[in-house]
């Protein structure tokens, strides 16, 4: 296998799917789907050649214009049942099967880490083995805490006699991985299954397996209309940093003018948070939820404002210290967003700081990590 000419990305994207439509054109903050990974791959060191395969014109289309060379899926390699190797070895025929490593990519994945293909490509030449995937931690989705519950309500062990493996601290679990979507790089030999892997629809992977290990919110791979959201909000807070205000140009609502109690404010602003956690659940990172509360309250018409400057008064002068609160709203209420596994002292500390530098008398403490909603937001006024 020659190592010289760069590995051969094959991005895979087939047009049609049941759980999200259209997925691999839709708008990604501000671009198609497919258009991150592209610009991931044709921006990568290790890899010489981008090949989409689709059978979407559009997709083909988009490829074309990142100047990466098309293939057109034929029918019998588009449907659902259709496995992603199958459909690998058809595009890697088609443009002349070079001895060169091999970094299969999913349209669906606009978010990945910036060096995910190159590690997977440099463990796959460093080690000689025959495929290296990402993997991502499991966290709390374990599989020791996986259970039975049968249709008369019994909870019951997947496995074994002793319910949760009787462990109950997620810190003691054993590690969990699962793979992400993030990369596959694999040599032509895997690929093309000529070196005696076992039967079996992950058979293209080799014998000799290796994988390199993303962290929570590394990769999102889009599945569903929350997986879109989600990495909508990570991309655009990506793009525009945390140093500029988030500019809301789809609010279809007009603004309007809190005049009601501040009991009210409040009341209106956890119905947001309780909508936007009811969608997202708890586990993400907490850029996600600012950003997914900021739209679901501008959506309802409130003034809103992110990353908001907080700046220190001393002797009389204003310094600039860096401090930002993550949410204000109507100018009135302070919205300090966590995600962790429960509210500490320093947590509450930090939005009675930002009160009083900021002169607002309210702010709402918000753990979106919680099983419930209402069991992490606490109140503060001064």
């Amino acid at each position: 296998m020659s190592e010289t000419s760069g590995a051969i990305a094959i991005v895979l994207a087939r047009g049609g799917s049941k759980g999200l439509p259209g997925k691999n054109t839709a708008d990604v903050a501000g671009k198609a789907c497919i258009a991150w990974t592209l610009e991931q791959a044709l921006n990568t060191g290790s890899v010489g050649r981008v090949v989409v395969s689709s059978d979407d014109a559009c997709v083909l289309e988009i490829a074309r214009e990142h100047g990466c060379e098309v293939i057109e899926r034929p029918v019998e390699l588009a449907h659902d049942t259709a496995t992603i190797d199958d459909a690998a070895r058809h595009a890697y025929e088609a443009v002349g099967a070079p001895d060169v490593p091999i970094v299969i990519l999913y349209a669906n994945v606009p978010v990945r880490p910036e060096s995910l293909i190159d590690d997977a490509v440099r463990v796959l030449a460093e080690t000689g083995c025959d495929s290296v995937q990402s993997y991502a931690r499991v966290g709390k989705h374990h599989p020791w805490w996986t259970v039975r519950v049968g249709d008369d309500g019994q909870v019951r062990p997947w496995e074994g006699e002793v319910l949760y493996h009787n462990c109950f601290r997620r810190q003691d679990l054993p590690p969990a991985m699962v793979p992400d979507g993030g990369v596959i790089a694999l040599t032509p030999t895997a690929l093309m299954r000529r070196i005696g892997a076992p039967e079996g629809p992950h058979g293209f992977l080799g014998n000799d397996r290796r994988g390199v290990i993303t962290e929570e919110g590394d990769v999102i791979d889009i599945d569903s209309r929350i997986d879109l959201l989600v990495a909508d909000a990570v991309l655009r807070k990506t793009e525009e940093g945390t140093t500029e205000h988030t500019e809301h140009t789809e609010r279809k609502s007009e603004k309007k003018v809190w005049v009601g109690r501040e009991a009210d404010l409040t009341h209106a602003i956890i119905g947001c948070a309780m909508r936007v956690h009811r969608e997202l659940g708890p586990g993400l990172l907490e850029s996600v939820y600012e950003l997914c509360l900021l739209d679901e309250l501008s959506r309802e018409g409130f003034e809103v404002r992110n990353q908001v400057p907080c700046d220190v008064s001393y002797h009389g002068r204003t310094i600039g210290s860096g401090l930002r609160m993550d949410l204000v709203v109507e100018d009135r209420v302070v919205l300090e967003i966590k995600s962790v596994e429960g509210l500490k002292r320093v947590h509450f500390a930090q939005l009675m700081s930002y009160l009083k530098l900021s002169g607002k008398r309210l702010g709402l403490l918000m753990n979106f990590n919680e099983h419930t909603m209402m069991a992490g937001i606490k109140r503060i006024s001064l």
